[in-house]
């Protein structure tokens, strides 16, 4: 799952596109000027920014050549959006900025989302790897100052040829309201079919009994989210927990009550948890909390708060109270406890086996690197 910028001012085919790379669980953002796209991506650190390269002013070139001008701005992968007409024009142009890709056919889907596979499996391009501002303006201003010209001599062209005939503008219109309509007719289909599809993507990723996300999930997601936090250089925390003694419950009540007791749990800690925070059943009585953005002090603090709480939850199964219960906890951080997101869930794991060979019901943190 990326985070992916659509910067467009066409409405059908950005809620198009949008409609269409949400179908691959991607977070999509929406701007339809260029001052708007800049506020998403100093705001989301988008990981792919497409660009209409015919926006109005601030137009696509403007865009780019802003990104690159502010220092402290990391920068996204580009895929540029070309009218058939104006593909090679804007191909020159993403050869002048180095790993800018194109593409001129939105309404392939699998040309689309090839693109985009494409593009954010490279690394994003380093500043000294990109042309200055002094130097964009040098060797790129001919460049774009042949394509805006080009732009304005096929508008004076349509022009002209509406102004001839009222027969030509009609056609003209009708196409394009055939093409919209067209562009819709996908867009609806593509929705039932993703409306198809979800339910059983959906239940591949989640655990049946808890609906938590499940290992698998968490395998596809921290790999994703280890590039955005090296590309941010936001912490990344990790926890690992544990529900002590869970065997004896089973033993003694039964296996209707362990689910009863994995059930309560996931729902106290959902509700303990952030909307950007991904939690996990990651095996049995094993759960995982990912969260963004996140040093050992917050990490600590959210750790400290499941601990309390456990405790206090009433479980009850036919006529039984079952607990209370307590948790045994593992701490790491990315980047501070390894230099991955899969040796840091490990360093977690490590932690939450000496939180239970130290005597269980504590929190334990994974030393620093």
């Amino acid at each position: 799952m990326a985070t992916i910028l659509i910067s467009d001012d066409n409405p059908v085919r950005r809620r198009y596109l949008a409609t269409m790379l949400k179908q691959r669980y991607h977070r999509v953002l929406e701007a339809e000027s260029g001052d708007q796209a800049m506020a998403h991506i100093r705001a989301s650190s988008p990981d792919l920014v497409l660009i209409d390269v015919q926006m109005p002013n601030p137009g696509g070139y403007q865009l780019i050549r802003q990104m690159h001008m502010e220092a402290t701005l990391s920068l996204p992968r580009i895929l540029l959006l070309a009218a058939p007409h104006m593909e090679s024009e804007t191909r020159l142009l993403a050869e002048a900025w180095g790993k800018s890709r194109v593409i001129a056919d939105v309404s392939n889907a699998e040309g689309l989302f090839k693109e985009v596979d494409a593009a954010l499996s490279e690394s994003p391009p380093p500043k000294e790897d990109v042309p200055g501002a002094a130097s964009a303006e040098n060797s790129l201003y001919p460049m774009v100052t042949r394509l805006y010209s080009r732009v304005s001599e096929l508008e004076a062209f349509t022009a002209r040829l509406e102004r001839k005939t009222a027969l030509g503008a009609a056609q003209l219109k009708v196409a394009r309201s055939a093409l919209d309509k067209e562009i819709l007719k996908r867009l609806w289909t593509e929705q039932n079919l993703t409306q198809e599809n979800n339910p059983l993507r959906s239940s591949a990723m989640r655990d049946v009994l808890t609906g938590l996300y499940n290992r698998r999930y968490l395998d596809e997601w921290l790999s994703r989210e280890e590039s955005r936090a090296k590309r941010s250089g936001q912490p990344l925390g990790i926890m690992m927990i544990d529900i002590d003694h869970f065997k004896r419950c089973n033993d003694s009540y039964g296996h209707s009550a362990g689910d009863a007791v994995l059930c309560k749990f996931a729902g106290f800690m959902k509700s303990q948890t952030r909307s950007d925070d991904v939690l996990c059943r990651y095996g049995g009585e094993e759960f995982v909390l990912v969260m963004t953005n996140a040093g050992f002090p917050l990490l600590r603090q959210r750790a400290e708060a499941l601990h309390a709480g456990a405790p206090k939850l009433r479980i009850e199964v036919e006529q039984h109270l079952i607990g209370p219960i307590t948790l045994s906890i593992g701490l790491a951080v990315f980047p501070d406890c390894g230099d991955s997101a899969k040796a840091v869930l490990q360093a977690s794991d490590a932690a939450l086996y000496k939180a239970k060979t130290e005597g269980r019901d504590r929190i334990v943190a994974s030393e620093v690197m």
